[in-house]
C-alpha cells in the first residue's frame, strides 16, 4: 500500500509527464505548421507589387451595407474597389441588395423580384439610407473612376440579368474597369457570351480548395473564400500560373493578422467589410 505522500508523488508525475507530452505535442504541431507555410512562402512564385482593398458591399463596417453611404465611405477611406450585388426589381431595374428579400437590411418584408424601384426605395436601409438603383451606384463611382466589383446574385432568378449589367456597365465607361463575379458558372457563361471582353470572376465558397480547372466564361479570376486559402494557401499559386488574378473573400475571419497572411500569400485582392483594415495592412508592409 502507498502512503499518503507516496500516492501525491505518483500523482504528481502522471500530471507532470501528461503536461510534458502535451507540450512536446503542441511544439511539434507549431514547427509542422512553420514547416507547412513556410515552405509556401518560400516557392509562392511571383506576388503582385500591391494588393487591393476592395470593399465588401461598400464600407460595410461603418455604413449600411450596398448604400451609396457604405460607397462614399469605402471611397474616402481610399478603397480600390468597390464590391457590391445586383438584382433586379420587379419594374425591370438593376438594383444594389444582397439578400432575395428586403427583410434583413431594411425596414419592410417581401421579395426583391416582387416589388417595384419606388417601393424598394421607399424602405429605410438604415440610417435613412435607400436601396440604390445599379444605375446610381454606377454614378456616383464614375465621380472617381473607382474600379466596381459587382456580383451576380441568384442569376437565375432574373433571366436576361446578365446582358443588363454588360450593357449598364458599358454605357456608364466601365466596360474594362469592373469585374463581374457570380457563384453561378452558367450566370458566367451568359456575361461572357453577353460581353466577350468584360473581365469576370468564378466565387467559390466553403469546401472549395483546389480552382486549379477550366473556369467558367473564361473567367480570368478566381474569388476564394479567405477560410479555405488560410488552410491551402497553394490555391493562389495554382491560380497563379494559370494566368489568373486571386481576389479573397471573407467569412468570418477579418482580422489584421489574417489579411496580413493573404497578402503575403500573393492575393491580388482582399474583400474586407472594412476596406481600411485592409489599406492599413498593406501601409504596414
Amino acid at each position: 500500500m502507498y502512503s499518503g505522500s507516496e500516492r501525491r508523488q505518483r500523482s504528481g508525475n502522471w500530471f507532470t509527464r501528461g503536461l510534458g507530452c502535451l507540450t512536446q505535442f503542441v511544439a511539434l504541431f507549431f514547427i509542422l505548421l512553420l514547416a507547412y507555410y513556410g515552405s509556401y512562402l518560400l516557392l509562392r512564385g511571383p506576388i503582385p507589387a500591391r494588393s487591393l482593398a476592395i470593399a465588401h458591399r461598400g464600407d460595410s463596417a461603418h455604413a449600411p451595407e450596398n448604400t451609396l453611404a457604405a460607397f462614399r465611405s469605402a471611397i474616402e477611406a481610399g478603397a480600390d474597389m468597390l464590391e457590391m450585388d445586383v438584382q433586379r426589381s420587379a419594374d425591370g431595374h438593376l438594383v444594389v441588395i444582397h439578400d432575395t428579400t428586403v427583410d434583413r437590411t431594411t425596414n419592410g418584408s417581401g421579395r426583391v423580384a416582387d416589388l417595384t424601384l419606388a417601393q424598394l426605395q421607399a424602405l429605410d436601409a438604415g440610417n435613412g439610407e435607400q436601396i440604390p438603383s445599379f444605375a446610381q451606384v454606377l454614378e456616383l463611382a464614375g465621380e472617381t473612376s473607382i474600379a466596381l466589383m459587382p456580383e451576380a446574385k441568384s442569376p437565375a432568378r432574373y433571366p436576361g440579368i446578365e446582358q443588363e449589367i454588360a450593357q449598364a456597365l458599358d454605357a456608364a465607361g466601365y466596360g474594362e474597369r469592373a469585374v463581374v463575379q457570380s457563384f453561378d458558372a452558367a450566370s458566367l457563361v451568359r456575361l461572357h457570351e453577353a460581353a466577350p471582353a468584360l473581365p469576370l470572376c468564378a466565387l467559390y465558397g466553403l469546401g472549395y480548395f483546389n480552382l486549379s480547372r477550366e473556369q467558367p466564361g473564361n473567367a480570368g479570376a478566381v474569388c476564394p473564400m479567405a477560410e479555405m486559402v488560410l488552410l491551402y494557401p497553394w490555391m493562389i499559386r495554382q491560380a497563379h500560373d494559370e494566368g489568373r488574378k486571386v481576389y479573397i473573400w471573407f467569412g468570418a475571419l477579418a482580422h489584421p493578422w489574417t489579411v496580413r497572411l493573404l497578402v503575403e500569400f500573393g492575393a491580388d485582392g482582399v474583400i474586407a467589410d472594412d476596406p481600411g483594415l485592409v489599406l492599413a495592412v498593406l501601409r504596414s508592409r
